[in-house]
């Protein structure tokens, strides 16, 4: 028994590490960008492998996951199940198998990626303490923090750590950030940003407002800063869904002023940068509110001023209000996207209508990519509607498709930019339905439990990120930590576990329960050891990466 109990508590500390190296370490993982796709890969992917096998190892011997992790019952499992075997279907009968299995045709994330991201599921769901979040989301923070400091010291050409050293400036103008390109840095963000400002707006004291508003603030310098339309519209998403719950308030609406003044502090300056000094790279849609960043930055400072003294420290429910408003914001979208696209007579509504209306040139030639990816689908026979082209096979079979009538535009796709679009071709409508029913089996079970410490930034950051998805790719830098992120929402969806307390035996053989220490461990004490474990297992995973898949370099 007791030895149970230390398997269990060792499995525990190595899933934190686990999670640590993946959504914190591995961010921040680069090499020369001439083989950015595959050495990212292939770091997680043995890094990933390391950790599940230990895991598994632990399991083997006795670490027993905790009653409740696992049940023949639950949907999410079975519909996790269903994912891996479409996929594996799907690269059974790719257009190339090797290349589909190893994600060599797209972006580096092939069936491999599916196996060794489940596998992580699986060991974070098996494992994970509930008691987490906080450290993690902390940590998070930093990784952040650091991420937007060097994407801005790229933008104004300054390479601290010669990353792109070998790179033309050309090429740096688009690919800036220790995550590679900047869709890649955005879909980090989508999900890493949710959960850093959701700790700062939940925050009480001065001392936990201070520790958890400092990364809230680099988190509002990356929503001014990083170049992709996808973040803008999964963190709106995130704002919709919060507006929606019960713990909606006066006090959740002044802590979002607090965000708000951060974010039009830091697009004012870089407002004034972008004018006055020379940068590169491209311009957020949110940094077009750097034009109003004084006016926005007062009205922030004064509505929470009002809410904070005039209200006289109440909290007022607003999540009526919110829901009324969110339901009224998205039917607003909903309506104005379906008069600028089918009323030919709908007037113009000047720098609007590049994001209303739908074609071609829509998101930097997205329009063209989702074009030819459902062209491409309908055009395919029933079998392969059904069960794909194969993962990875985006191009391939686009190309086939095209023949004779293939631009210079189209032969640049290599992914749909829409990953339940690519979803759909390379795994057909089964590997698409089953994707679906593993979102939708977790966000019901998050519904209901909302309350429950851990289920609201968690499923916020999942709702950012699946926003983002619309208009972004699916690849090894971010898909890894999205799937720990799903196994850590089921965990913080089970009712609170008490683990049971080893025993210790008195002199004449009776036993007596162990005494909790009066004082929890302080922060450094208790995450010093699976943050250095964490770093140093993507050193180590890193390195032995060239030696494992070298055949892929």
């Amino acid at each position: 028994m007791q030895q149970t109990i230390r398997l269990r508590q060792f499995a525990a500390r190595s899933a934190t590490a686990f999670l640590l190296a993946v959504l914190c370490v591995y961010p921040l993982y680069i090499d020369k960008f001439s083989n950015l796709g595959v050495f990212k890969f292939t770091g997680v992917c043995t890094l990933s492998w390391v950790f599940c096998l230990g895991l598994g190892a632990l399991a083997l011997v006795g670490a027993q996951p905790a009653p409740g992790r696992f049940s023949r019952g639950d949907t999410t499992l079975w519909a996790l199940g269903a994912f891996v075997l479409t996929g594996l279907v799907s690269t059974a009968v790719s257009l190339s198998p090797v290349s589909s299995f190893w994600g060599l045709g797209g972006y580096y994330g092939g069936f491999m990626m599916v196996l060794f991201t489940a596998a992580g599921y699986l060991a974070v769901r098996a494992f994970a303490p509930q008691q987490l979040l906080n450290g993690l989301t902390f940590c998070m923070g930093i990784t952040a923090a650091i991420v937007t400091v060097l994407y801005v010291l790229n933008i104004f050409n300054i390479d601290l750590i010669g990353t792109y050293a070998d790179t033309a400036v050309v090429e740096r103008a688009q690919f800036f950030s220790t995550l590679g390109q900047k869709n890649f840095n955005s879909g980090y963000m989508a999900f890493a940003l949710p959960l850093v400002f959701y700790a700062f707006l939940v925050a009480r004291g001065v001392r936990h407002t201070i520790f958890y508003g400092i990364p809230a603030f680099f988190g509002g310098l990356a929503l001014a800063v990083v170049d992709a339309e996808g973040l803008a519209l999964g963190i709106g998403a995130a704002v919709l869904v919060l507006m929606c719950q019960k713990m909606f308030t006066t006090r959740t609406v002044r802590r979002l002023a607090v965000l708000g003044a951060f974010f039009f502090f830091h697009a004012g300056w870089m407002q004034y940068m972008r004018t006055h000094v020379y940068t590169q790279g491209g311009k957020p849609m949110l940094a077009a509110l750097g034009h109003f960043a004084t006016d926005g930055f007062v009205i922030c400072v004064l509505l929470w001023a009002v809410l904070r003294f005039g209200l006289k420290g109440r909290e007022i429910p607003l999540w009526r209000a919110g829901r009324v408003v969110a339901a009224l914001a998205v039917a607003a979208v909903v309506l104005l996207y379906g008069l600028a696209n089918f009323w030919p007579g709908f007037p113009s509504l000047g720098r609007l209508d590049d994001v209303l209306i739908i074609n071609d040139n829509w998101g930097t030639y997205r329009g063209t990519a989702w074009r030819i990816t459902w062209s491409t689908w309908l055009d395919q026979p029933l079998w392969r509607k059904l069960i794909g082209v194969g993962t990875g096979m985006m191009h391939t079979a686009m190309t086939a498709w095209a023949g004779e009538d293939l631009t210079a535009r189209m032969n640049t796709f290599y992914a749909a930019h829409n990953e339940y679009l690519e979803q759909l071709l390379t795994t057909g409508l089964l590997g698409l339905a089953a994707w679906v029913w593993f979102i939708a089996a977790h966000l019901r079970r998050a519904a209901k439990n909302w309350l429950r410490p851990g289920v609201a930034p968690v499923t916020l950051a999942l709702v950012s990120y699946l926003a983002h998805a619309v208009v972004s790719i699916r690849v090894s830098m971010i898909f890894p930590e999205v799937m720990l992120l799903f196994g850590l929402l089921t965990v913080f969806c089970l009712p609170p576990e008490t683990a049971p307390a080893p025993a210790e035996k008195k002199r004449h053989g009776k036993v007596k329960k162990h005494q909790q220490p009066q004082a929890q461990s302080g922060l450094i004490r208790l995450w010093a050891p699976p943050a250095l474990a964490a770093v140093v297992m993507m050193a180590v995973c890193g390195a032995a990466s060239r030696v494992v898949f070298g055949f892929l370099f």
